[in-house]
């Protein structure tokens, strides 16, 4: 199932799950996240809290379309045998804005490729089975800005298609910062045009702002 390109399928929240492969004890962790940032930051949350693991590997999806991000990580595992093979279910299942991260403690007996890879699969599978899938709407994040004059009606057209209003700053003119639904951002923009009379400025963010 392919990430549509207004709405996709998440985790509703952190799961882990533990297992043994020949002595090997494995620790997989997924959580929902919404940018690059936070599934970074989150990687690095599981690493200090396993800091003496012998391997952190990991995967996340964030994104969709042509925003859309894939990354893998082998953590010293062979090349190929760690982070792809749960970056692949990820896509096989249609998922996104999440990150798995797959902890292992050595245990003294080498699982060779073909173990290693079906291991930290089942790392990303296991998070799936324990997790509860659910079904998001996909935002987008613009910053607009008008004059005083506009910036009621503007408002109001933001309330209108269902908008959240992230931050707003009064100063020569007023900007705004929303999230809105992507299935409705192009008709949003053309609206936007048409109050503002082509002379406010239409910017489109690549990732949720820091507010």
């Amino acid at each position: 199932m392919a990430v549509s390109e207004y709405s996709y399928r998440t985790l509703r929240e952190q799961v882990r799950v533990r297992f043994t492969v020949n002595n090997s004890r494995f620790i997989a962790t997924a959580a929902p996240v919404s940018s690059l940032e936070a599934a970074e930051q989150f990687v690095e949350q599981v690493r200090a809290e396993f800091p003496d693991a012998t391997h952190h590997a990991y995967a996340y999806r964030v994104g969709a379309g042509t925003s859309l991000v894939e990354r893998a990580f082998d953590d010293r595992e062979p090349a190929g045998t760690a982070g792809l093979p749960m970056l692949q279910l990820l896509q096989g299942e249609g998922l996104s804005d999440l990150v798995v991260v797959a902890t292992r403690y050595f245990g003294g007996i080498k699982l060779g490729i073909g173990g290693l890879t079906r291991a930290y699969r089942q790392c990303a599978r296991a998070c799936l089975e324990a997790a509860v899938l659910v079904e998001r709407e996909r935002l987008c994040y613009c910053r607009m800005v008008v004059s005083y004059g506009v910036i009621g009606a503007l408002l109001r057209q933001l309330e209108a298609v269902g908008a959240e209003i992230m931050a707003t700053d009064y100063a020569a003119d007023v900007s705004v910062i929303a999230a809105i639904p992507c299935r409705l951002a192009e008709a949003m923009r053309k609206k936007f045009v048409e109050l503002s009379r082509g002379r406010g400025r239409w910017e489109e963010l690549a990732e949720p702002p820091a507010v």
